[in-house]
């Protein structure tokens, strides 16, 4: 077979379960030789490496880095390769319009909407788009992972230049670069989510008062989970107390949800990303004026109202920590201020308020997976008979970030008064 005569191949696959057949050996040989820009690239050998395993999406069976070595005019140089293996999953997921269906990414590199994005944002090259034996899809990709700074928590001037860039790209969209109108974009990604979100969280009741609780800050259930910070963001009272108060604001605002999530309709519409967890952003480890974002996973492409899309920016990485707790305040700030600054970069002259609207309402309604984890977090930390310093931890940077919810709740409303009647 052309590219692999000198290598043991049964040998070599009996050593890698992802790759099962001379099929798969064929994909790896036409990908390298697409990646290595040269036709008679003969590969030497390879090893496997699975990513993040435990830690994928519904309709990700496996990713996997695939690197080794291959002769080029007579020369042996190293390589590495992606290889994503997505997989259909429950009913839900079968329909194009949802904002997890299965196929999307493969249907996404198929098109070549990739290709050519505005702005300073790119996406990893597909060499082969394979449809596998056992019902996968496999998308055999460039790896991007060396372009990318490895901090775990990136600082208040990374998020914003990514903001930025974020609001360059929308903004071609909202001056004359025309929008993909394929129809398995997602048209609502949001409410989508939203409805994803009240099938999967956990389940919550009404947290209990019991009398006495808070009376002093000795034992596991009258510890204070103080959030720090300014006064003005303190949620006073014992762990029951602030369970308590959020559990009855989180309550009355899900019952607005579908009106709230359908007031964002009338917002101008962008292409989006919608999974800007810090993972699938490779910042380069050195910015300069020509730098670009480079962004993978694109299974929750959408076409988005303006600001939302920096709901999920800000909201999923300040829940995971890559926003260190002591900066999310003014993150929340940076994100949208640099998100307005490439818009107008990008010639938007719009009322930013619109803006302002969208991300109001993605990062409130983040609270409908964020609240009932965090009420199971404080369930396990009132019961619990010794104190667990990593959970309280965990409830109290949570603690800030459902108080920037609450707050961008009131906010909304105030804006959707001032825009819409």
């Amino acid at each position: 077979m052309k590219g692999m005569r000198s290598i043991n191949e049964k040998e070599q696959l009996g050593q890698n379960s992802i790759l099962q057949s001379t099929e798969d050996v064929e994909y790896l040989v036409r990908s390298v030789q697409k990646l290595l820009e040269e036709p008679d690239t003969v590969i030497q050998c390879w090893e496997v490496e699975s990513i993040n395993p435990g830690l994928l999406n519904f309709t990700t069976s496996g990713i996997y880095r695939i690197r080794g070595t291959a002769t080029v005019v007579g020369a042996s140089l190293s390589w590495s390769l992606i290889l994503k293996c997505i997989k259909p999953d429950s009913a839900e997921k079968e329909d194009v319009t949802y904002h997890n269906y299965w196929k999307r990414e493969a249907e996404i590199f198929s098109s070549g909407l990739l290709d050519h994005l505005p702005g300073r944002i790119i996406a990893p090259r597909c060499f082969a788009i394979q449809d596998r034996p056992d019902q996968t899809i496999g998308l055999w990709m460039e790896d991007v992972s060396g372009q990318s700074k490895c901090d775990h928590v990136w600082s208040l001037d990374d998020w914003g230049w990514i903001a930025e860039c974020l609001g360059e790209f929308h903004g071609a969209y909202l001056t004359g670069t025309s929008q993909p109108q394929q129809e398995w974009i997602c048209p609502y990604w949001l409410k989508s989510w939203v409805s994803g979100c009240r099938q999967y969280a956990p389940s919550i009741q009404e947290p209990k008062l019991e009398s006495g609780f808070g009376d002093d800050d000795t034992g596991a259930r009258g510890r204070h989970i103080g959030v720090g910070g300014s006064e003005r963001y303190a949620i006073a009272g014992s762990i029951q107390e602030q369970a308590h108060s959020i559990w009855q604001w989180f309550n009355q605002y899900s019952g607005q949800m579908e009106k709230v999530i359908n007031s964002l309709d009338p917002l101008p519409r962008v292409l989006s990303h919608q999974d800007l967890a810090q993972g699938n952003i490779f910042l380069p480890s050195e910015r300069l004026d020509d730098s670009v974002l480079t962004l993978i996973d694109w299974q929750f492409m959408s076409i988005s109202g303006v600001g939302e899309e920096l709901g999920k920016l800000f909201g999923v990485n300040a829940s995971f920590g890559h926003i260190a707790a002591e900066d999310i305040f003014a993150a929340k700030e940076e994100v949208f201020d640099r998100y307005v600054h490439g818009l107008r970069t990008a010639g938007w002259i719009g009322d930013e308020r619109l803006a302002r609207y969208g991300y109001c309402v993605a990062v409130a309604a983040r609270s409908m997976w964020e609240v009932p984890e965090w009420l199971k977090w404080v369930d396990q930390s009132c019961t619990a008979s010794d104190s667990n310093e990593e959970l309280d931890r965990k409830i109290s940077t949570r603690a800030r970030i459902i108080t920037i919810q609450k707050e961008m709740s009131f906010e909304a409303a105030e804006l959707a008064h001032a825009l819409f009647t």
